[in-house]
């Protein structure tokens, strides 16, 4: 189920993680980064939805899972590049940098809140928690 409706998805608040990913062009998996919605400000312009195939011809396929999934694109291109579509574990610093130099800021005290809780993520890993800071 997507959770659009619920009051806690419409902050400004965001979750960067990485998430395994099976690139259909290559047929290799990368650990892709991902965020939890679509965020407001100039990194929407890199997000892209999509459907996560399944890892494994045990999973089960589970359509509430997947049809809310989020990954940040490489390019503003939406087209270009198939086997290198979507940021990766190398893009990081790069992501973190356009973040603080874009409007948004890296919540490190919630993120180690979060992690020092031990709280898991299905089929992730964590990267951070930020906020959009130039809100309308």
């Amino acid at each position: 189920m997507c959770d659009s409706d619920s009051p806690f998805f419409q902050t400004f608040s965001y979750t960067l993680s990485f998430e395994p990913y099976l690139n259909t062009y290559t047929k290799q998996y990368q650990n892709i980064i991902t965020i939890d919605k679509m965020p407001l400000g100039p990194l929407a312009q890199l997000v892209s939805r999509y459907s996560s195939p399944k890892l494994s011809p045990f999973q089960v396929s589970n359509t509430d899972n997947n049809c809310c999934k989020y990954a940040i694109r490489r390019n503003y291109s939406s087209g270009s590049c198939r086997e290198n579509y979507f940021l990766t574990t190398e893009d990081v610093p790069s992501l973190l940098g356009y973040l603080n130099a874009n409007g948004y800021s890296i919540d490190s005290n919630t993120t180690k809140i979060v992690q020092k809780a031990g709280i898991g993520f299905t089929n992730k890993k964590m990267i951070c928690i930020f906020t959009y800071i130039n809100q309308p």
